[in-house]
């Protein structure tokens, strides 16, 4: 476990003083002392993230290449030291990489996706710069998340390839304690620390599992960011700007999260001011986002892929066969098929696109996902119930009950509808709960807070702070003594330490996959079972439908690109 704590710690430090770094860079501000330093972990990510995938259009992010991004940022402090809260940093960090170490040790990881797509492609960056037309091979490639490259970018010398499992699990505990000093370090209003508190409530009980983030848990997390600090009493050029990088990263993380561009929008243009079009900000994230898209049509031939009206069908790697699921279309029909449930269909199965032309699949929904969501959030809804009939309790005690003008400011109403609007899209077009959780979490928070934010409980801030700390100490508690019985069980049955990056298997080894050629050139590797994971790379654990065959690829090594494509 040292192993695991120390390598965290390393990662969280290099994070933060890259958050730093990118601030001074964007910002052009000085941090004061009561700045919540946690924030910085947002930026760092977004900064790496950034390099990662611009560095992998000219060189795959190699060990070599990694650790020269590792460095840089610690040599960096020795020359801008008085810009750089190093010590803070250093503290910071230990309570960051002590909840990284409970989070991800004798646990698993995101299965099936993690083995299908998300391993094999951070392998892939890490092998070879961008494949032109990889899509193909496996179209699951075209979904993947601006994530992998941050997970990638963190396979070095010193981590090795463990290092890929640290920035998830820091993005997680990062928010748990962004959150906690948000609300028991920060002078935010009351209103504001009982959002707060009701998203990390939820955060603790639902969003714990390092099995189950995936590439859905950073997305929402940072969604939670955005919609906290909108509602922040700060300048509206300040919030316009994290609006503007919130945003941007969660929409290169998950685009059914794409409605958080309308927060960012709103302070832009209210109150609007041509000058406020071009600052750092928007430049960096505007340049951040085409490169995203950019890559997308490399590797796809769409900007958003599976979105086919974003695809440039003349584009000779973009795959026109409808019987393939590297079609947009198909890709698109099948996605949304199973987020409604198709899977479980009783009797005869309809195609995805007779399944999804109606709204027939509410009934199959209704019975299957529907019910998952319900045993998802019946400890969270337990618990908020709970306090809610603590505060009508309270307010009949002590006979304070009176009729208020329920007041919201444009902030708040914003915020409100965009997450209204977002949970009504997200119900009618990928009803998976971890597609859009955060829109569905942050209405309730925000409807709740304007509820009861008004209640004679809350007018003792002293008060409401003391009950808020003991709280949040159960849930923590709550949530190590859930860690401590995994990581028993882990010990007991002698499985990896590390999150298995490898197999479904207890074997801490890359897999041996069938290397498949054509005219003596190696095109990619085929498993010969389960997923590929992290291995030997590109590689492909199923063939792209029936009609697919090995002589249909050709391989175009132009100007040092592969490019992979079917023949007419």
């Amino acid at each position: 476990m040292i192993e695991v704590l120390f390598y965290s710690y390393l990662s969280s430090v290099h994070i933060y003083i890259c958050g730093n770094l990118f601030f001074h860079i964007i910002f052009k501000g000085e941090l004061n002392k009561n700045y919540n330093l946690f924030e910085l972990g947002f930026f760092g990510i977004i900064l790496l993230s950034f390099i990662g995938l611009t560095s992998n259009f000219f060189l795959p992010l190699n060990k070599i290449f990694n650790s020269i991004v590792f460095i840089i940022p610690f040599l960096l402090v020795i020359f801008y030291r008085k810009k750089i809260l190093f010590s803070k940093i250093c503290l910071y960090s230990i309570p960051v990489s002590v909840l990284i170490l409970f989070t991800i040790v004798y646990d698993g990881t995101y299965r099936p996706d993690a083995g299908s797509y998300h391993l094999p492609y951070i392998s892939m960056l890490n092998e070879s710069k961008i494949l032109v037309g990889i899509n193909n091979i496996h179209f699951r490639f075209g979904h993947t998340s601006i994530i992998q490259y941050l997970s990638a970018i963190h396979n070095n010398l010193i981590f090795n390839e463990k290092g890929i499992i640290i920035p998830i699990a820091f993005i997680f505990c990062n928010f748990i304690f962004y959150c906690i000093y948000e609300l028991f370090v920060n002078k935010n209003e009351t209103y504001l620390k009982i959002l707060i508190f009701i998203i990390t409530t939820f955060v603790v009980f639902r969003v714990s599992r390092f099995s189950d983030f995936g590439n859905d848990a950073p997305a929402n997390l940072i969604f939670f960011y955005l919609i906290i600090e909108s509602l922040k009493k700060e300048p509206i050029f300040i919030k316009s700007r994290k609006a503007i990088l919130a945003s941007s990263f969660i929409f290169l993380n998950k685009i059914t999260l794409l409605l958080s561009f309308f927060i960012a929008l709103y302070y832009l243009l209210v109150p609007f001011k041509l000058k406020n079009l071009f600052n750092r900000v928007i430049i960096f994230s505007s340049i951040f986002v085409f490169l995203y898209i950019g890559k997308n049509v490399l590797i796809s031939g769409c900007l958003i892929f599976p979105i086919e009206q974003t695809c440039l069908k003349s584009i000779y790697w973009y795959d026109k066969n409808s019987n393939r699921n590297s079609n947009a279309i198909n890709a698109r029909q099948e996605n949304e098929a199973w987020t409604k449930g198709w899977f479980n269909q009783k009797g005869e199965k309809k195609d995805y696109a007779i399944y999804i032309e109606n709204y027939d699949w509410i009934d199959t929904w209704l019975s299957s996902e529907a019910k998952t969501i319900k045993k998802k959030l019946l400890p969270f809804s337990i618990f908020i119930l709970s306090l809610y009939f603590f505060l009508i309790l309270h307010t009949i005690k002590n006979k304070n009950i009176t009729k208020s003008k329920i007041e919201i400011s444009k902030d708040t109403f914003v915020c409100l509808i965009v997450c209204l609007m977002g949970s009504i899209v997200w119900f009618l077009k990928f009803p998976v709960f971890r597609y859009g959780y955060a829109y569905l979490i942050s209405f309730f928070a925000i409807f709740l807070t304007i509820i009861i934010k008004d209640f004679m409980f809350f007018k003792n801030t002293e008060k409401v702070l003391n009950s808020m700390k003991y709280l949040m100490i159960f849930l923590l508690f709550g949530l190590m003594l859930k860690n401590f019985y995994r990581i028993n069980n882990g010990i007991e049955n002698n499985i990896s330490l590390w999150p298995n990056i490898y197999s479904s298997e207890n074997n801490f080894k890359k897999k041996s996959n069938k290397p498949i050629y054509k005219n003596g050139s190696l095109i990619f590797y085929k498993s010969k079972r389960e997923e590929c994971y992290y291995s030997s790379s590109p590689c492909t654990h199923f063939f792209n439908g029936k009609d697919f065959k090995i002589e249909d690829i050709n391989l175009d090594s132009k100007l040092g690109y592969k490019i992979y494509y079917f023949k007419k």
